[in-house]
């Protein structure tokens, strides 16, 4: 064992033909934050997916804490998949919410299901995770009566009352206002000031830039850079990070 909290390893996923992600290595230590940058179509979404496995890869080996497996031998057995997302939160670009639940509900079902926790003890749960994202006085909402960034926050409620030790953002900024993005990114900042570990791919340069300990570059389903903020926003070596930069920081 290396040390790394998380160790993705040679990671390849194909969907028919095409090769999502293509022999991707990336390791996490605690407490660390790694964003994810670059173009659309590049893989990003689908990497993140594999490490939830949400998409089982094709070959390769994913290691959380003490839960591995190595795939390319058939679907990893439900007991092994479960063991890697007892460790993961997830947070998406949609928010998934059950439409006909409270807020209260929505973040204290999945504990009760997953965790086997009494409502008593699974809404106190949500309650106070609610609150960490500054929506208590939202419990008794439906999402339809929350702003996207309040339904992204609930969301963001559920997926830590599940007491995850790697939280996955995949774009949780999209399509959302910058305005409201900002709410989003708030609640990130303060995860990662309390040493969440946390893998985010993102389109958000000031939050890689400045609340990322390593920005990864992904292009044509593969990381073709990875480094500090500082190097990668200010000095980046590969011809497609810069060319990436220059289109989204209008450089």
């Amino acid at each position: 064992m290396d040390g790394s909290f998380v160790s993705a390893t040679s990671l390849t996923k194909r969907f028919g033909d095409h090769k999502a992600i293509d022999d991707v290595s990336l390791t996490v230590s605690k407490g660390e934050v790694i964003s994810i940058i670059g173009p659309s179509g590049a893989g990003k979404s689908t990497f993140i997916r594999c490490i939830n496995l949400l998409e089982v890869p094709d070959s390769g080996s994913l290691r959380i804490s003490d839960a591995q497996i190595d795939f390319g031998s058939g679907r990893p057995s439900k007991p092994k998949i479960r063991n890697v997302r007892e460790y993961t939160g997830m947070v998406f670009q949609s928010f998934n919410l059950f439409p006909h639940f409270t807020a209260l509900k929505n973040v204290a079902l999945p504990q009760m299901r997953v965790h086997r926790r009494s409502r008593a003890e699974a809404e106190a749960r949500a309650m106070e995770e609610l609150t960490r994202v500054g929506l208590e006085n939202k419990a008794h909402a439906y999402p339809a009566q929350c702003s996207g960034g309040q339904q992204q926050r609930i969301a963001i409620a559920r997926a830590l009352a599940m007491d995850p030790e790697l939280m996955l953002f995949d774009e949780p900024t999209s399509g959302l206002d910058p305005e409201i993005g900002a709410e989003i990114l708030q609640v990130m900042r303060k995860l990662a000031a309390d040493n969440m570990t946390m893998l985010v791919v993102t389109h958000e340069m000031e939050f890689a830039r400045h609340v990322s300990n390593q920005v990864a570059v992904m292009v044509d389903g593969a990381i073709i850079e990875q480094g500090s903020p500082e190097q990668i926003m200010t000095n980046p070596e590969h011809v497609r990070t810069q060319k990436f930069l220059s289109a989204v920081l209008g450089r």
